[in-house]
């Protein structure tokens, strides 16, 4: 696929990095030379430097071949304005605009194609408090995937000495939970993933356990991996700008698990803007002017009883440093979100239960609408070293490669698994879990694991029927 990607920031060049190794034809436009320069000394890419809302700059790039055009600059006028030129001189048939003004949502008319002409928006605040919700929902979860028409959900939690399924083999979940619909999809155990999954591997203290199961069966399996579940009803927010903001108004819709509200604090440095908050969210946020690293602050306000602890300013080493100091006073859990991602790397092994970059929450939105074939949904996992895409299968026995055959008898790609199916069964989406039994027909929505993006091609090509099917 030939795409151009306008905007070498933060998200621009982590989106360049994960389709380039896709073996994408990719072309990236920014009016930084520095950037330029720098992405094309780390990924094998075309740069273009300059302003990507002249056309001779967008035909420079490549624009009257281009599959999909991305519009991912820090700046929403420019990007919608990318997608109308785009359309409108190019014929571009793809066209991606990331847009953060929320007053723009409502004029649904000027985002559409009959406006700027962007076939998709992304909302980066949007998917990231989403990201953190679903964290917030199913306590204990490192990662929470949920997928289209049915109740079904992928998670990952890790193992702790003491739990259930500790020592026991991967069948035994089955036992334990015999009513449960539950599939082991991948372990990792010290950052490496187990190539062959059994049914008697043995699960391991430590061990990041992915799994597919219902909604309604979730915190039974969680149960099972974790020693004690601690619902995350008090909830201690830093960062009070857009995300904090919106972040604090999701949990004041929802209900907690036991259907009482959420007890949710926001801590905000600036006077000014905790003011603005006061007067946009209700009565039931408590919202607090003071440092975001403050000891004295934290140990006022309960920090030892906090549930969760989320930090989520403009300031990676403050978001570090407010989750060490709010884990080492006595909170539950800790989730910062982190823009640089060599951070990251140096966070894990730390007390801080989470870190999670912008572009993570960005790149599985990208995802779908770059996939090959019936794509539904398609989620990037481990920080981009795996991925869980959502598919629908075509065809008959005679020109599909999986239509009509055992899930447990197709010859997958390595490191590559069938989950489960979501089929439509007397107009009810209904979850089947890939055993020996599982038949996959025409119209199955099928999970697919990947463990490495290197399969992902494989993986379309298997669920490509032949040519006769059209």
């Amino acid at each position: 696929m030939r795409i151009l990607i306008v905007g070498a920031g933060k998200v621009g060049s982590s989106v360049a990095g994960n389709l380039v190794s896709e073996s994408n034809d990719i072309t990236i436009v920014d009016t930084d030379k520095e950037r330029i320069t720098d992405i094309q000394n780390n990924y094998d890419l075309q740069g273009i430097v300059g302003d990507a809302t002249s056309p001779s700059v967008l035909a420079e790039a490549g624009a009257v071949d281009a599959d999909m055009i991305i519009a991912v600059t820090a700046n929403d006028e420019t990007n919608l304005a990318v997608t109308l030129i785009a359309e409108q001189l190019f014929n571009v048939p793809s066209r991606i605009a990331r847009v953060r003004n929320d007053e723009l949502r409502e004029y649904p008319a000027l985002l559409s194609t009959a406006g700027f002409r962007a076939t998709s928006v992304i909302w980066p605040e949007e998917a990231i408090t989403n990201y953190i919700v679903q964290l917030i929902t199913y306590p204990e979860a490192l990662q929470v995937i949920e997928f289209s028409e049915a109740d079904v959900i992928l998670m990952s939690v890790k193992v702790v000495s003491g739990a259930k399924m500790c020592g026991q083999t991967v069948d035994t979940i089955h036992s334990l939970l015999p009513r449960v619909k539950v599939q082991i999809v991948s372990i990792y155990r010290q950052k490496y993933r187990l190539d062959d999954i059994r049914g008697n591997t043995v699960i391991e203290a430590g061990d990041e356990i992915f799994f597919l199961t219902t909604k309604d069966s979730a915190m039974d399996v969680v149960k099972v991996l974790r020693q004690r579940v601690r619902r995350s009803d008090r909830v201690m927010i830093v960062g009070g700008d857009s995300l904090g903001l919106q972040l604090a108004k999701a949990l004041d819709d929802v209900e907690t698990a036991s259907g009482d509200v959420y007890n949710v604090k926001i801590i905000e440095p600036d006077l000014e803007r905790c003011q603005f908050l006061s007067q946009n969210l209700s009565s039931s946020v408590l919202v607090l002017h003071g440092d975001m690293t403050d000891e004295g602050l934290f140990v006022n306000e309960g920090i030892a009883n906090t549930d969760l602890f989320i930090a989520v300013s403009s300031d990676d080493e403050d978001n570090i440093m407010s989750c060490l100091l709010a884990k080492k006073l006595g909170a539950h859990r800790a989730i910062t979100l982190i823009n640089r991602a060599d951070y990251i790397d140096l966070v894990e092994g730390t007390s801080i239960d989470i870190a999670f970059s912008p572009t993570e929450a960005t790149l599985s939105d990208l995802l779908r609408h770059i996939r090959q074939g019936d794509v539904l949904s398609a989620h990037t996992l481990r920080r981009g070293g795996a991925e869980v895409m959502e598919i629908v299968a075509h065809g008959n026995e005679k020109n599909s490669k999986i239509i009509g055959r055992h899930a447990a008898q197709i010859s997958m790609p390595d490191g590559t698994s069938i989950g489960c199916v979501l089929r439509k069964v007397n107009g009810i989406f209904e979850v089947f879990m890939a055993d020996k039994d599982l038949v996959i027909q025409d119209g199955d929505q099928v999970i697919v694991f990947m463990g490495s993006k290197r399969q992902i091609s494989d993986v379309e090509k298997l669920f490509a029927p032949s040519v006769g099917f059209f």
